[in-house]
């Protein structure tokens, strides 16, 4: 990638692909997602009605909401091209105090320039005790990001991923993570194998793989 097409990824990532903070209705159940463009649903180009927030929120029913909170691009190292903890998301979902709070990020965080085993590890752990210690005690659930998939137009992973990493010390990083912390863990990675026809791209799923994504976390949660 040249430094002029860096710099309008740069400009979209930093500034136009952030999506407003969603309202809450306090009332209701509340699950917040955090994560990345596969959690705000870029393989759907960000359409509501068709990410797996939305298919699991109908799922649960009237009582419950499930709110978006995925950022495009975003890395948990906070020495990543795009830290999660730099946006404004990141205080807001904590400052929501909702009841459930589903945690994935890892695919950015694979890139090359971006890829630190032990301080993801380390930084993993700081992230997930945030929201473990908020004052409502929240039930927290880890979710390892989906299989990554080569993209047939360009014949490799794409945007700089590493869906070696993706498989291996991510997902080892962030089961051992939940078991330590004895906090469910919802296995994407392993469920989203061998269904490349999930994915728009070989990295965010399409409509189908939303619902089918959304079908499992129900089940799981449930």
């Amino acid at each position: 990638m040249n430094k002029f097409s860096k710099g309008i990824e740069y400009l979209i990532l930093k500034y136009l692909a952030v999506p407003k903070v969603p309202e809450i209705d306090h009332s209701k159940n509340t699950i917040i997602c955090i994560g990345d463009s596969i959690t705000f649903g870029a393989g759907v180009n960000g359409k509501k009605t068709m990410t797996w927030e939305y298919f699991l929120e109908n799922k649960l029913g009237e009582d419950y909401q499930v709110l978006n909170y995925g950022i495009s691009g975003r890395t948990l190292l906070s020495t990543g091209d795009y830290p999660y903890s730099d946006e404004k998301q990141f205080a807001a979902s904590q400052e929501a105090l909702a009841d459930t709070y589903i945690i994935m990020l890892g695919t950015n965080d694979s890139k090359p320039y971006n890829w630190d085993e032990s301080r993801y590890a380390r930084e993993l752990e700081e992230f997930v005790n945030l929201y473990r210690s908020l004052p409502n005690d929240p039930k927290v659930i880890l979710m390892t990001p989906p299989t990554c998939y080569i993209d047939p137009k360009i014949g490799m992973v794409g945007f700089d991923i590493d869906g070696d990493v993706v498989s291996g010390a991510i997902y080892n990083i962030v089961s051992n993570m939940a078991e330590k912390y004895e906090l469910e863990l919802i296995d994407l990675n392993k469920y989203t194998a061998n269904h490349e026809d999930w994915f728009v791209d070989g990295v965010h799923p399409n409509e189908l793989g939303n619902r089918e994504i959304a079908e499992y976390i129900f089940e799981r949660i449930n």
